[in-house]
């Protein structure tokens, strides 16, 4: 079965590919004030440089600049730090093996784009794998896993698992943490994926829940285990945790550290200037108010500061087609979680005990988890992009889904619900890859 999944998941990627292309070549970039990455416009390219921006330039555009530009210039901006360092890292590092091979015949700036979409090519077919068995591990029904695996292939927001994004990643090592807190929760298989986990995007503090849940499962099913199952949970988290205090560390000395001298490119300080941005090593006096904070943590600053994220702040009328766009997912999920918890709470409690509910109910700590995102959702971030958070971030969208597909899809019928189920992703998909690769505004 991990042969066809990966097949499945290739496949997948190469029709995304394709689609990209073709709307790029054939479409004309929408033009906005948004941010780019500075390049040396002296240098010439050559015709392998050419070849690499036909083929995957599409897949640069908004978020994605700002990771190509941590790949390639690191952390020199105030702003990139709204951005975790895993994938750019990993990107970067890659990139430079590559430049270092072909410097002759390719810039670093193509390296990083060429090894941007490989990696996540390769990751998603991973990660497609992974759905597969954390699926199977809960429900025990092949014809579910599958149906849940395919619609992950092919899921709204399938550009983001292409384009120099950190989905692809987060969703791996989210899988990953699933799977190991599910089966052994072994110490070091466990605390691993969950440290890269937390420094591959934000919402990833969120996942230190599930090695929590299935630990206090274990002490409540074995009661004698508990002393030892709290200093594991506890070691876990330390371990978990020190990749993000590194680099939190990283951060405050790179922009809070008036000492230090960083040596910049002369196209980064240019572009510097003309955004008026806030170089590393170059902070001014009433700048980065974060880093006279007790605890100087940037992200929520950087947040606010540079995009207006916080509680509510995106309720307003001009924001409504954004709202439109993320209105699928969440009403999906949010409907779906509200009659499971329903169900759990008035039907299941009452009549059995607590340990049999835990011994049975696998899906309760993944139901807990995507409503917390969901809420996160919609009283915090920007709300369109909630599609691409909830598909990297959940299996229980495709779980959901899935129960409305047929066992076999000679049966599907486009007026059915598992009809619209297709209709909505294969929409959502095709429509995603013609509007993000041309650079027009989407999830």
């Amino acid at each position: 079965m991990t042969e066809k999944v990966t097949k499945l998941a290739l496949a997948s990627r190469v029709m995304v590919l394709l689609l990209q292309w073709l709307a790029n070549v054939m479409i004309t970039d929408h033009r906005t004030q948004v941010f780019r990455t500075p390049y040396d416009k002296t240098h010439k390219n050559t015709w392998l440089d050419k070849t690499v921006n036909v083929l995957f330039d599409g897949l640069r555009h908004w978020d994605g600049e700002y990771f190509l530009h941590i790949a390639e210039y690191g952390y020199s901006y105030e702003n990139t730090l709204a951005f975790y360092p895993l994938y750019p890292l990993t990107v970067g590092y890659s990139g430079r093996v590559l430049h270092y091979l072909a410097k002759d015949c390719l810039t670093l700036r193509s390296c990083c784009l060429l090894m941007a979409v490989i990696l996540n090519v390769i990751i998603f077919c991973k990660a497609a794998s992974l759905m597969y068995q954390v699926t199977q591990l809960i429900f025990n029904d092949a014809t579910k896993s599958w149906n849940a695996t395919l619609l992950f292939c092919f899921n709204p927001a399938s550009i983001f698992f292409t384009a120099a994004y950190s989905e692809t990643l987060f969703a791996l090592m989210t899988l990953y943490v699933m799977l190991e807190s599910i089966t052994e929760l072994r110490f070091i298989p466990c605390s691993v994926p969950l440290g890269l986990n937390i420094i591959t995007r934000s919402n990833g503090l969120v996942n230190v829940g599930f090695p929590l849940y299935f630990l206090i499962r274990r002490s409540v099913l074995r009661a004698n285990q508990s002393f030892f199952s709290i200093i594991k949970l506890i070691c876990i988290l330390l371990l978990s945790l020190i990749p993000a205090t590194i680099f939190n560390f990283y951060q405050f000395h790179q922009f809070c550290n008036s000492h230090k001298s960083i040596k910049h490119s002369v196209q980064v300080v240019d572009y510097a200037r003309e955004k008026n941005y806030i170089l590393a090593g170059q902070r001014l006096f009433n700048q980065s108010a974060w880093c006279e904070a007790t605890l100087p943590f940037p992200y929520p600053y950087v947040q606010s500061h540079y995009w207006n994220v916080g509680f509510l702040k995106y309720y307003q009328l001009k924001q409504l087609p954004n709202f439109v766009i993320a209105l699928p997912v969440l009403g999906f999920l949010l409907w779906h979680l509200f009659l499971y918890l329903k169900h759990f709470v008035c039907n299941l409690l009452p009549r059995y005990p607590l340990q049999q509910l835990l011994k049975e109910y696998k899906t309760l700590p993944f139901i807990l988890h995507a409503l917390i995102l969901c809420l996160i959702c919609v009283v915090f971030v920007h709300i369109q992009i909630a599609t691409r958070l909830l598909c990297s971030a959940s299996p229980c969208l495709y779980w959901f889904a899935a129960d409305y597909l047929p066992k076999s899809f000679d049966k599907l019928r486009l007026h059915s619900r598992g009809g619209l189920v297709v209709i909505w992703f294969a929409t959502y998909s095709i429509v995603g890859c013609l509007l993000f690769s041309n650079n027009f505004p989407w999830t």
